[in-house]
């Protein structure tokens, strides 16, 4: 760990006692309100008339805290900051009789109002009401959900068992997906949009603490253990001016705290290949035969909480392990032990010599052997007279013959596909998630939380750690991972007085995590097999370098398979936070301020360009032994080869001769950047009227440019071509970057009450687009550099293995202006940021049904104004022009992609969503929830490229605003928890006997999702378009016919109704014209409960994943390039289950005390 990454660590104490000062001195941003809810109300008599001075209290009746308040000159109260829970309320006044609700159910985030209606009385006298209020939002317009942990931990979450698994149920979010390989993301957070935003603008607060994934903000770096949750709030649209760095979803996930009484649970959940389904092969039906791959994977634990003091302090803590163990297996290709040999007289094609012909390939002579040469003995001149096609032994090269004597051999008797290999799977997880409380006094209430997750994973390689490979399979990279990530917590409330308080926290988390190949430690390449220029002498380096055979298309790679491999991680991030609320009159004014700073302290030999990471690596193509069959007399340039197959490609490392190569230089030992940001907001919640609150503020929000320890990050100067180092020499540490300070944000809520049982609201709400851009600038140039070499015309070799790679040199920083290679890619900030931002409305009817039933129906929109994404700038803009129409090689020469964050356009989303909830009552819930919606956008999201699925050609950006992928037409979801009405304290067979206990204590958990398939776009060859930098699409020839088939030979989509475009021009289809299939999925649980003793229970449970089995069809190949697969569905979508889409059955126990 590097100086800087230590810093971070061992300053956590000072920045401890940095923390507490904030809290009790200076004022900043919050968000704590979120961490808290609300009691509010109106105390009246019989006959309407407020009632002042009247006393009322609430005490949680888990922990014992209390609060008191005196009614104002309107009969008013409110009870701001209180932790969640259950209350019981009681209000009294002289002359009256005494008022007490037993049951006030507080959300995070939420306002519960208790209306009270005093009768004529003696104070000794009590009417009870054992009921809760109406389940209506009366105070606030914005649009949320609130996921009680007590539901999270009946339903039937999968495997992984991630509370984000229920989002696919809410209103307004497209499915959930998996996101990026374990030692990544050990957490295994899912990546998510919202009513058609970026899912790089979702934020997650874990007890009021951010927990984005720096690197990778569409995934968080943290999930709490499902048993630890107490509830999850997840607000969508027109949040309060609070909540801020979201345009999506804003995340509240609140920890479970102890209470007066001791409970907790132990758990073990167990599934394995015996209890799933086979998997969806379409029309490989035939491989599921023998016996499954063993496959184990466990989840167990517990939890336990209570007092340490009665009504003072209390504890919770949770543990849970997760062990996924199995065995995986793959088909590759290597060369035959024939083919290794020299012997390639099996090619369809001929094989020429490189070192033969003339400079432009042409003239050149077809391998042969002659007698005498030791590999003659290979030529079956039965077959082959002339014995062509065989390499000379004297041409064999000797380092390459050193390479091929680590390919094992083929063990399946064909020339494709024909090396099996299997091996063991391990991902090992051990979380620890705790919670510490203290009512200090009736004043002060202080929390902290702590969590750490730790794994260790293993993915085995083709070619184990002899010759590494690409891994076997797993959601992971080659070879071990290991890691901890960890994340602290500490909060206070105190109270002034009852119209004046303050709550404030501190929270910091830290991700750390290694990713390493196979046969890290050794130099491979430049002390096994001599090659020079590879590996280095740091640990990083080291290992064995790529070779790959037409871009790994023919062969498989032998030696490193991935080029941003082994890497190094330390990201630390901190937020202080601090909030006042101040309540006079009709009004509760709630302000405060926000620090937050990120740090990503990184080894990773990633170069933005791809090529070959930091052991160096060489490919080789089947051109470098092709000949030219025509050249063209006006350029010199060959215009058409012979023809090529596989061998070809073998021929070329055969022989040593290479069509490119490189390595990946990192220039200092660890790279760093900074980011800090920054917000103030200030809200007030106003009664308007009796019937009507208006709740109105303001944020404030600046994202300064990120920086590095001692000086800024780099920028590339478009005016000169070169790159700026900030803050070095003559360089100032701005480097000019222009950064708005103006990021003002309104909100504004109406809610309306329509009578007891009724309200309507409205909400608007304007959010800074929070994207930060941390993975954009952390390691450009010069912080790591390459060395490339190419054929400069596919024929030519572009270097040799025994020539190896040349000398990287360090570029001086000297001035802090420095010349960039015309082949280097470049990301980074532009000069000038113009930030967009996010606005969302909507306009919502909710209300109180029979049968404990809510209702809402509401339209729900946003617009993503001045959306950011990356763009080219240096993409071609002049269809038919390739290279040529380049705007930055006719002024700097320079030909390789110049991609800077900026806005792409307006993005759009409009919909209906209705709710039907019914609370958990007489032993049901149930929860529906449908969106009718409609996302149009010019980018998929805030750190997507623009050319990876559009037009970077500025004249046709306009092509680019289309559906986005994640959009879908129509989404039901339905949850619910039933417990059977049967057994005893049940309604039915309640008196005991063998009925009773045979039927009685069962439980029927359900989550089902229909939704409409995803759209996406028919592609076609972009060479008549000849534009860099932008995606051709198909034409239509004929109207779309849909086939509906599924497997190779039936298509999905009638194929012939689409052409490749010949001409120079974009095909006349747009993108994402065309939508896949729609899905449906039932996760069915079963829960029998058994009690043990008083207060202690047994649970069994039985959940079915997929319960129907029902093939959730992946996209229809889109590619007409793509042959006989083309419009043909051969795999299934990611459901966020690790690739698993078969049904498979959980079995778990788990004991409640």
């Amino acid at each position: 760990m590097s100086r800087e990454a230590r810093r971070w660590t061992v300053s956590l104490p000072c920045l401890l006692l940095a923390a507490l000062v904030v809290v009790f001195a200076v004022p900043r941003r919050g968000s704590a309100q979120v961490l808290y809810g609300s009691i509010l109300g109106d105390v009246k008599d019989a006959s309407g008339a407020s009632i002042r001075g009247a006393s009322v209290g609430v005490v949680n009746k888990s922990t014992g805290l209390a609060r008191q308040a005196i009614t104002d000159g309107a009969g008013r109260f409110n009870f701001p900051d209180l932790p969640a829970g259950v209350y019981g309320l009681k209000a009294s006044q002289q002359g009256f009789k005494t008022f007490e609700r037993t049951e006030v159910t507080v959300n995070i985030n939420s306002v519960v109002r208790v209306d009270v209606s005093l009768e004529i009385g003696s104070m000794g006298d009590t009417i009870t009401v054992s009921a809760e209020p109406p389940k209506l939002q009366t105070e606030t317009a914005e649009v949320h959900v609130n996921l009680m942990g007590a539901e999270l931990t009946n339903l039937p979450v999968p495997l992984g068992r991630n509370y984000q698994q229920v989002y696919r149920m809410l209103p307004g979010f497209a499915p959930p997906s998996n996101s990026h390989s374990i030692p990544t993301n050990p957490a295994r957070s899912l990546e998510f949009t919202v009513n058609g935003t970026s899912d790089d603008q979702n934020n997650t607060r874990i007890d009021g603490v951010s927990t984005a994934h720096i690197q990778l903000p569409h995934v968080v770096s943290y999930i709490p253990t499902l048993e630890s949750i107490q509830e999850v709030n997840v607000v969508t649209n027109s949040m309060d001016a609070e909540q801020g760095l979201a345009g999506g979803a804003a995340v509240n996930l609140q920890t479970r705290s102890g209470t007066n009484a001791i409970h907790g649970s132990a758990f073990e959940h167990h599934t394995d290949q015996h209890l799933k389904a086979w998997p969806m092969r379409f029309g490989d039906v035939a491989l599921n035969t023998g016996d499954k791959p063993q496959a184990s994977y466990d989840q167990f634990g517990g939890t336990i909480g209570g007092p340490i003091k009665r009504n003072k302090a209390f504890f919770f803590v949770s543990y849970e392990s997760t062990r996924d163990h199995r065995t995986v297996d793959r088909t590759v290709t290597v060369p035959t032990v024939a083919m290794l040999k020299g012997d390639l007289s099996l090619s369809p094609t001929a094989v020429y010599d490189p070192l033969s012909g003339n400079p432009d390939g042409s003239g050149r002579t077809q391998f042969r052997v002659l007698p005498g040469d030791p590999n003659y003995a290979l030529c079956n001149r039965a077959t082959n007279p002339n014995c062509l096609n065989i390499i000379p032994a004297a041409r064999m090269d000797p380092i390459a013959k050193k390479v091929a004597s680590f390919i094992p051999a083929n063990n399946i008797d064909r020339d494709r596909s024909n090396y099996f290999v299997s091996g063991p799977f391990t991902f090992d997880r051990h979380q620890v998630d705790s919670r510490l409380d203290y009512n200090v006094n009736s004043k002060l209430t202080l929390a902290g939380t702590f969590g750490m997750l730790h794994y260790r994973t293993n993915v085995p390689t083709v070619f184990g750690d002899t010759a590494v490979g690409r891994p076997i399979g797993g959601s992971s990279n080659p070879g071990h991972g290991h890691g901890n990530t960890y994340r602290l917590t500490v909060m206070g409330n105190y109270i002034f007085s009852p119209n004046f308080l303050m709550d404030a926290h501190y929270g910091w988390a830290k991700q750390g995590t290694a990713s390493e190949q196979p046969g890290l430690g050794k130099n491979i390449g430049l002390e096994v097999l001599g090659i020079p220029g590879t590996n280095g002498p740091r640990q990083f380096e080291s290992g064995w370098p790529a070779f790959e055979f037409e871009g790994g298309d023919d062969f498989a790679t032998v030696g490193i398979n991935e080029n941003f491999m082994p890497y190094y991680r330390h990201d630390p991030q901190a937020q202080y936070v601090v909030n006042f609320n101040l309540i006079k009159r009709k009004h509760n004014v709630r302000f405060g301020a926000d620090f937050y700073q990120m740090a990503l302290n990184q080894a990773q030999a990633e170069f933005i360009t791809g090529g070959f990471g930091a052991q160096g690596g060489f490919g080789f193509d089947r051109g470098v032994t092709l000949r030219c069959e025509s050249v063209d007399p006006a350029t010199g340039n060959c215009e058409e080869t012979s023809s090529s197959s596989r061998y070809n490609s073998v021929a070329g490392f055969l022989i040593g001769q290479a069509s490119h190569l490189g390595r990946t230089l990192q220039v200092p030992d660890e790279y760093h950047v900074r980011a800090r940001l920054f917000s103030l907001y200030a809200r007030d919640r106003w009664a308007a009227t009796d019937k009507l609150t208006v709740d109105y503020g303001l944020r404030w929000e600046y994202f300064p440019v990120p920086t590095r320890p001692g000086r800024g990050i780099e920028r590339y100067d478009v005016d000169t071509g070169k790159v700026l180092l900030c803050g070095v020499g003559t360089v100032p540490m701005d480097c000019g970057f222009e950064t708005s300070k103006t990021g003002f944000a309104p909100r504004l809520g109406l809610a309306y009450r329509l009578g007891e049982k009724s309200v309507l609201r409205a909400g608007y709400g304007l959010t800074r687009d929070p994207y930060h851009a941390m993975e954009l600038v952390r390691a450009p140039y010069p912080i790591l550099i390459q060395v490339k070499r190419e054929s400069p015309d596919g024929l030519t070799p572009a270097g040799s293995l025994s020539g190896g790679i040349p000398a990287l040199q360090v570029p001086s920083e000297a001035n802090g202006i420095l010349d960039i290679p015309s082949d280097y890619a470049w990301t980074g900030y532009p000069k000038k940021l113009d930030r967009g931002y996010i606005q969302s409305w909507n306009l919502t009817l909710q209300r109180e049904l029979p049968w404990n039933f809510t209702g809402q129906i509401g339209y729900v929109a946003t617009r993503s104004i001045r959306q950011l994404g990356l763009v080219d700038i240096n993409a071609g803009q002049v269809i038919g022009a390739g290279d040529e129409g380049k705007p930055l090689l006719a002024r700097f020469g320079r030909t390789a992609s110049t991609v800077l964050l900026q806005p792409v356009g307006t993005g759009r989303y409009d919909s209906l969503q209705v709710q039907l909830q019914r609370r958990f009552t007489a032993g049901l819930s149930l929860n529906v929830s449908y969106t009718w919606g409609k996302a149009i956008s010019p980018n998929e999201n805030s750190s997507a490229l623009l050319g990876d699925h559009g037009v970077q050609a500025v004249a046709y950006m306009s092509r680019n605003r289309a559906l986005t992928s994640t959009d879908r037409t129509h989404n039901l979801g339905i949850t619910s928890v039933w417990e059977i009405p049967l057994g005893k304290g049940r309604r039915w067979l309640n008196e005991g006997g063998v009925l009773s206990a045979i039927l009685g204590g069962w439980q029927i958990n359900n989550m089902i999702s229909v939704m409409s398939g995803p759209p996406f776009t028919v592609l076609a060859d972009d060479t008549s378009l000849n534009l860099p930098g932008s995606v051709q699409t198909a034409d239509q020839v004929k109207p779309v016919n849909k086939l509906g088939g599924v497997g190779r030979g039936t298509p999905y989509y009638d194929p012939t109704s689409f052409a490749d475009v010949t001409a120079a021009r974009f095909g006349n289809t747009g993108y994402n014209m065309l939508r896949g299939p729609g899905l449906f999925n039932w996760d069915f649980g079963l829960t029998r409960e058994f009690p043990l003793r008083k207060d202690v229970k047994l649970q069994l449970r039985l959940e079915a994943f997929n319960f129907t089995n029902t093939p959730h069809l992946a996209l229809p190949d889109n590619n007409i390039g793509d042959g006989e697969d083309f419009m043909t569905i051969t795999s299934v979508q990611d459901l966020s289950r690790e690739g698993i889409d078969e049904r498979q059955l959980r079995v778990g126990l788990r004991v409640v005390f």
